[in-house]
């Protein structure tokens, strides 16, 4: 894939700050004893080097906050599970006795206990997992459930099948890591560094907040292959707040088991509020899995007609940047905006950013933008699109869905509007036409059709009134 060379400097700035904030909070005041695990330990032994306790609950009773645990390299999978105490770390050793970052150097690991049990690593405040590869998932790798996991950082870490028993949640999955805050603050979380790979019913990063939690996340250089399940995966409910970063990482082959698993998904509640920053995000489908639901990047106001309506949303908020990324053979839509609820305030942002085929089966574009299931749906959606490329799909490069008809407060600048859009963007090759609107004015100035003045289309996809569609002055010349 070809990847863009433009980076947004304030989300470098963001994500250092995280970091550095993260770096701030570790505490000096904690343990600094260093214990040994080994798989092929013979003999009962003291959690020394050189006689390596054999089981992680020896770890666990001996040590106390802030200690160390190394796992060393066996001929065989160490089989348990361990609930970290506060700053502890958790790190699998190479042969060369440092971290293993190497994903072929890494420490197996598994717990084979039966569902509903089967949880391999329980987290804590500042707690530090790496240099581990987790195997046959019969439960979470790594959980954060009923823990104040704040502070916390997981990298250079594998994770690779699910067991053909384990737990299941609605869609049949068992997520690596599950991270989940009832109330309170996580913050200052880190996964980074990490392969999630080859699992039919595996899922990889989940982040449910609900009540008034609070959470701050950084995602980086996370690499995500052949899983039924989704790379990245935030749920807010009822009043919570998540905050997420997302940054350099790879998504191959997501959805398996014929699944609606958007790569990446910001999913909201109630009325809770995420702001979610994805950047150098390289997605692809060559094998074409998933169902006719299963995007590339989906945000979703949960609403009708859903069941369980006291959690429609009633007042969602969400901010989406989505730059300098790439997004190829997407299943269905590779970018989908879809708002089921009412009164939600939603701010959207593509920027430098390359959609390659697709056959976009429910909105129907390569940007599809779906703004309400139902009239007056009340709220605010503003749409920026600049310096972005939609070619090659089956369907519309842009398509404006309202399928419940009626006033909605809407701006869409593909280019000269009011959000401040240099347009730069190019519509090429998409099979239904570059643009379906439907009621509602789309700014459209200063972007490449191809050569000439693109025809737009209404929801009927018959030619729209040029009214709803402003595109001149156009491009004359490929930006590119």
């Amino acid at each position: 894939m070809t990847k863009p060379t433009n980076r947004c400097a304030a989300a470098a700035s963001l994500a250092l700050l995280l970091i550095s904030s993260s770096a701030a909070a570790q505490p000096t005041d904690v343990g600094n004893a260093a214990y040994y695990v080994s798989a092929d330990a013979t003999e009962t032994g003291d959690g020394t080097r050189a006689r390596p306790f054999g089981t992680l609950a020896e770890a666990e009773l001996a040590s106390v906050a802030g200690d160390t645990i190394y796992l060393l390299a066996g001929d065989r999978a160490l089989d348990g599970a361990m609930v970290l105490k506060p700053s502890q770390r958790l790190l699998g050793l190479g042969p060369d006795g440092t971290v293993a970052t190497d994903p072929d150097l890494r420490v197996a690991i598994t717990n084979t206990t039966p569902p509903p049990g089967g949880v391999i690593v329980t987290l804590a405040a500042r707690s530090e997992v790496a240099g581990l590869h987790f195997l046959d998932l019969g439960n979470h790798a790594i959980s954060g459930a009923r823990a104040d996991y704040t502070g916390s950082h997981i990298h250079h870490i594998t994770v690779s099948r699910n067991a053909a028993a384990h737990v299941e949640d609605e869609r049949g999955l068992v997520y690596a890591i599950s991270l989940a805050a009832e109330s309170g603050v996580r913050g200052e979380v880190r996964i980074e560094d990490s392969r999630f790979m080859d699992g039919e019913d595996l899922g990889a990063i989940r982040v449910f907040h609900s009540g008034n939690s609070r959470g701050r996340y950084l995602f980086q250089r996370n690499m995500f292959a052949d899983l039924g399940g989704r790379a990245y995966f935030v749920r807010t409910q009822h009043t919570s707040r998540a905050e997420t970063i997302i940054l350099d990482s790879e998504a191959r082959n997501i959805g398996r088991g014929d699944r609606n698993s958007d790569s990446i998904i910001p999913y909201l509640m109630g009325q809770s509020e995420q702001v979610m920053l994805v950047r150098n995000y390289q997605f692809s489908n060559p094998d074409r899995e998933g169902n006719q639901s299963n995007t590339g990047i989906e945000a979703y106001m949960f609403g009708a007609p859903r069941p369980d309506q006291p959690n429609w949303c009633t007042g969602c908020r969400l901010t989406l940047k989505i730059l300098d990324s790439v997004l190829e053979h997407a299943v269905t839509d590779p970018i989908q905006f879809s708002n089921s609820g009412r009164d939600s305030v939603l701010a959207y942002e593509i920027r430098n950013t390359q959609i390659i085929g697709g056959t976009p089966r429910q909105g129907g574009g390569g940007i599809s933008l779906n703004l309400q299931p139902g009239p007056d749906s009340g709220g605010r959606t503003t749409l920026l699109v600049e310096n972005t490329d939609v070619i090659g799909t089956d369907g519309y490069g842009f398509a404006l869905n309202d399928r419940g008809g009626g006033p909605h407060d809407l701006i869409v600048d593909l280019g000269g509007g009011v959000l401040g859009s240099r347009g730069h963007n190019r519509f090429v090759d998409n099979s239904k036409g570059p643009l379906r609107v439907a009621g509602h004015r789309v700014t459209a100035r200063h972007n490449w059709w191809g050569g000439g003045v693109p025809v737009a289309h209404g929801p009927d996809d018959r030619v729209a009134p040029e009214a709803e569609v402003l595109t001149e002055p156009v491009l004359t010349e490929d930006p590119r």
